[in-house]
């Protein structure tokens, strides 16, 4: 098995936990609760040992007729039993395979972001729906005519889709656990991206239930006026952390997205090891300088000098996991839409650790479909767009000119010559699109200079 991380807290405990077994069975119980919370952290994509993991493997390892004399002797060590031993029911109930966990993140499977809606109850100051307006809104059977559309052109391709449930803000949908069912019921893979301010129980427990593949969350901050800020409301901070942990609470794969501009670039170790200890996965991702964005970019845009230091920051972790031993299906998630010009691999296994999801993407593993059913190459929205897939069947879209071309990488000026093309993809093509207006001209971010060979 893997050898996971185990955080000096984490390990204390184990060990105050492990002491208080009878010494007669203690040699044998130290291997069987660590080889069950690593399993616990694996299942949930996890490469860390969280306290949830340690103490819901702990009821899972114990049998019914020892689980009091546990119970008692964890209260002299002042921790709360109830919510772990019903943690570790719920975790046994909602257990998937690796395989199910991993399944939407294998080669050829396409993602999609679902445009729902509109509408918000956050105020972001990067946010790219809020000035949009509020767009009339597909009913749910329009939103099943396009997932049927995308999923069987697909399959005859001997592929699959993932739809993520994405807004504006989706659980303002009142149908959206209808999509949800649906989805479930069709095995079709799915996720939600939400800011967590209405993600609850009920629709936690139904995202178990219907093997909902990973779950995204908004995280900006670990400061809460920060957060706020932000966010544009109060509390916002607290709605995240909330779903964060009802999230995990029923098993789900969690990746928390932290959208990397101005005002939290002083942080992003901060919001990295305050994810890890959750047991979520960090998401980073530069803003983008489109909409609201666009409007606040004075305040809120990256300078040339941190675009390259926030790539530098991401690349350094992922490197390091990779050459630690750690390269796993973990880094396609740290990975995705990295721009891997500033450090070339160095052999074949740190190549074989990177190139899933490297680079621009667009009309390759992901792609948006807005509220009018209009189609993006990328999973933002651009000013581009290659079709409609309420009115045209997706088989057309894919063998368009402009989709080939964006799925080939047909970038221009100096990425289209540049030996880091073919892991780069030109860098990230909305990115170009703002500054240029032009979908497929080179990232003019880039500080790459290509005079000299590897």
């Amino acid at each position: 098995m893997k050898k996971m991380e185990w955080n000096k807290e984490i390990e204390d405990l184990y060990t105050k936990i492990t002491d208080l077994t009878p010494e007669g069975f203690r040699a044998s119980v130290k291997p069987m609760l660590r080889e069950a919370a690593e399993k616990t952290a694996i299942l949930r994509n996890s490469g860390f040992v969280s306290r949830n993991d340690l103490l819901s493997a702990l009821f899972q390892i114990t049998p019914k007729a020892f689980q009091p004399t546990v119970v008692a002797d964890l209260k002299t060590i002042g921790i709360d039993t109830d919510r772990y031993i019903k943690l570790s029911a719920i975790r046994k109930e909602f257990a998937r395979t690796w395989d199910e966990v991993g399944g939407a993140w294998a080669p050829g499977v396409y993602h999609f972001t679902m445009f729902l809606t509109d509408r918000c109850n956050q105020k972001c100051i990067h946010c790219a729906a809020e000035l949009m307006g509020n767009r009339p809104e597909f009913s749910t059977e329009q939103w099943i005519q396009i997932i049927e559309n995308v999923e069987q052109t697909l399959r005859k391709r001997g592929r699959r889709g993932c739809y993520i449930w994405f807004g504006g803000e989706p659980t303002l949908r009142k149908d959206l656990k209808e999509l949800i069912k649906y989805c479930g019921e069709k095995g079709y893979y799915q996720a939600v991206s939400t800011n967590g301010m209405l993600f609850d129980e009920e629709l936690a427990k139904l995202c178990a239930e219907v093997k909902m593949h990973h779950v995204f969350i908004s995280y900006d901050s670990v400061y809460p006026e920060r957060a706020a800020k932000i966010r544009g409301v109060p509390k916002a901070y607290e709605a995240a952390e909330k779903a964060i942990k009802l999230a995990l609470k029923y098993g789900h794969l969690v990746i928390c997205t932290a959208t990397v501009q101005e005002e939290n670039f002083d942080e992003l170790e901060e919001i990295k090891k305050k994810l890890d200890s959750y047991g979520a996965i960090p998401y980073f991702r530069a803003v983008i300088k489109q909409r609201t964005a666009e409007k606040n970019w004075d305040d809120i845009g990256l300078s040339y000098d941190k675009y390259r230091q926030f790539y530098d920051f991401k690349f350094k972790h992922v490197v390091d996991a990779i050459r630690k031993g750690e390269g796993s299906f973990l880094n396609k998630v740290y990975t995705y839409d990295m721009v891997p010009f500033m450090e070339c691999p160095r052999n074949d296994k740190e190549r074989t650790a990177l190139e899933w999801g490297v680079g621009c993407q667009a009309c390759r593993s992901v792609s948006g479909i807005d509220v009018n059913g209009d189609f993006f190459p990328c999973d933002y929205p651009s000013k581009l767009t290659l079709g409609n897939v309420l009115k045209q069947n997706f088989d057309e879209i894919m063998e368009s000119e402009m989709f080939k071309a964006i799925r080939d990488r047909k970038v221009k000026g100096k990425c289209s010559t540049c030996h880091h093309l073919e892991l780069c993809g030109g860098g990230c093509r909305v990115h170009a699109e703002n500054e240029t207006g032009d979908f497929l001209a080179a990232l003019p971010f880039c500080w790459h200079k290509d005079d000299h060979t590897h």
